[in-house]
Parts: C-alpha cells; structure tokens; sequence
C-alpha cells in the first residue's frame, strides 16, 4: 500500500470517527524509518468542526506482516493510555483500530510530540553534547518510575497478563526461546549455552511484580536541545514482571549500539550512576547477581530479534536495510557480547 493510498484511507477513517467533521484533508504524510513491527507515519490532519478549522499533527502505527516481534496494537495502545498523565511522559493516545478493513492491518492513532529528536548520536555534536548527561539522568529516573507506578491506578492490571513474582523470569525466557526456536535458520551453539545457564541458574523472585516497558534503550525517548525527554514511546513489548528487566535491558543495548564507550548508558551516563539514580526512583535494588542473570537474558532476547530480523531478510519478507543491519551487524555484535558474558566478563 502506498503512502497516497494509505492518506485516502486514513481519510475515509477519519471521516468514520468524527462524522461531524467536514473538508478533511491530509496535509501530509511523512514515513518514520527505522521500525521493526509497524509502519509508522508522521500525518498532518486537517479538517473543520462547528465552523473553526482545525489542523493536528498526529503519528499513524500500522501493523505490518512481517514484523519482527509478535505484538498487538492493543498493547501499545494500553500502554500509551495507563501511562498518560503520569510522571513517565507518553503522547496522547487518540484512537485504536483493530478491524483490518481501514488500512490493512491494525492500527492506532496518537498526538505528535514536536520539536525533538530520537537519535543519540546527536550527544556527540552541539548543543546536545552539553546536556546528554542531563538527559541521561532524567532517562534512568523516568525508567526507575514506569515500576512504581500503581498498576490498578493507571487501569492496567487486568488488561496484561501478571505473572508469579517467582515466575516472571521463565515466562520470559520461555517466549524468546520459542522466538528463536521459530525463526533461527543455522544452529546458535553460544546462544544455546546460555539459555542452559539461564535455566540453571534463576534469578531471585521479583521484588515486586510491576510494569515493564520492555524496550527502554537509545532511540526510544524523544528529547530536545535543552536536555529535557518530552516522551518515552515505542511500547509494543510492554508487559508486566520483574522491574530489573527494563534496567538490565537498557544497560545491555548500551553495550550494543554505543560499543566504544560501553560502559555509558547511551552515552548519557556512567554504569554505576545509572543503577544509583534507578535505585533511588526505584525503590528496588540490583543486587548484583540478579542484574547480571537479566543482562545475560538481555543478550538472548537480542539475539531473538536479531534472528528474526535475519529470517525474515533472508527469506525475502521484509528487504528494508535496517532489517538487513539488525540481522548482520547487531547480531553479531551481541553475540560477542554473549560470550563475554558467558566467560564471566560483566
């Protein structure tokens, strides 16, 4: 489906879901590369109600077919709507549409954030070099809240499946490892070394059973030029378990898309400060032993994706480079890191 075609179908929603309005246009449609598991567009509506023109710049997510990770619109959606409002900044959600007949697939709808960036890269260069340790600090302070926010409160328990405290690790390593059994097209003998270790060697139940955003790394917070993180987004794993999971997580891809300075959480900030700050929001420790288990079960999520991103290359379902990149270039890298990790190197 094209871009016209998916702006004359988003029309036609549009004119569905507010029926009072009238001349609906679309200003623009603008992809968003990059994404693994939706097609994402930057859209400028337009349209007029009760005689006053409105213009809203929204962000369209569209299931794709071929998406590397097995998600629902809904969860996003339920993420984005429990965490609005709260101490953790997400865009507004707008709508959610899961009858295929629209534009393909299923799709939500959510405001745009303007003005800011996603790119950590840019901590290398002016103005924001001068403020990525202040954006790296207000990072592991959002991501030490998303656990203590009261999941009944924000009208999310019941809508996420809540496992165990004492179960939340193999629920997890049970889903990856099915992943990779589903999608790996060579034997991964590093890869099945450490899920033994994983299973021989589990972690404490977790300190509390909470929500977890699931990919807490570089690329998925939007900030601007005065350091401050206008929205944490791409929520499509969230789901609810142990909270050291998003920290472990964020220090792992670290290692992986900031290989040269690794032991600087996205360039942002040293190791030890992000715990520290994490524990301080917290309230949770990360005891040291219960980190490294879920750094270790970090890299075997990685290399599910990266798996599958190679599937799917190779296959010829998905033939975006960044597929091509993620499949090659990072699972390289992570596997490295696995190794490392398996040889004791924290």
């Amino acid at each position: 489906m094209t871009e016209t075609e998916i702006a004359e179908k988003f029309k036609s929603y549009v004119s569905y879901r507010l029926p009072e309005a009238r001349n609906i246009d679309i200003g623009f449609i603008s992809p968003i590369f990059g994404g693994a598991s939706r097609l994402t567009f930057r859209i400028e509506l337009n349209f007029t109600m009760d005689g006053k023109k409105n213009s809203q710049r929204v962000i369209l997510r569209r299931e794709i077919e071929t998406g590397i990770i097995d998600t629902k619109s809904r969860t996003e959606w339920e993420a984005y709507r429990a965490f609005y409002g709260t101490d953790v900044p997400v865009p507004k959600s707008i709508w959610l549409e899961e009858d295929p007949k629209w534009l393909g697939m299923p799709f939500f709808v959510m405001e745009e954030i303007l003005n800011c960036f996603d790119a950590t890269r840019l901590f290398m260069v002016p103005p924001f070099d001068a403020v990525r340790e202040k954006i790296g600090e207000r990072f592991c302070r959002i991501m030490g809240t998303i656990p203590t926010v009261d999941l009944a409160a924000v009208g999310i328990e019941g809508k996420f499946e809540k496992p165990a405290a004492d179960e939340c690790w193999r629920r997890e390593l049970d889903y990856w490892e099915a992943t990779i059994n589903k999608k790996q097209l060579e034997p991964n003998p590093v890869v099945r070394a450490a899920i033994r270790w994983l299973r021989r060697n589990p972690p404490p139940p977790a300190q509390k059973v909470v929500a977890v955003h699931g990919d807490m790394r570089p690329g998925n917070f939007l900030f601007n030029e005065t350091g401050e993180i206008k929205a944490i987004v791409d929520w499509e794993m969230s789901h609810i378990g142990d909270p050291l999971e998003d920290l472990a997580w964020g220090l792992n891809c670290d290692r992986i898309w900031s290989w040269w300075q690794r032991e600087q959480l996205a360039l942002m900030a040293p190791r030890e400060k992000a715990i520290g700050i994490w524990e301080q929001t917290s309230g949770f420790k990360a005891e040291s032993d219960a980190l490294f288990w879920w750094e270790v079960f970090s890299s075997i999520k990685g290399m599910a994706i990266w798996i599958s991103m190679n599937n799917v290359y190779t296959t010829g379902g998905n033939t975006d480079t960044i597929i091509c990149f993620g499949g090659l270039w990072a699972g390289d890298h992570q596997r490295r890191l696995l190794i490392e990790q398996m040889r004791g190197g924290k």
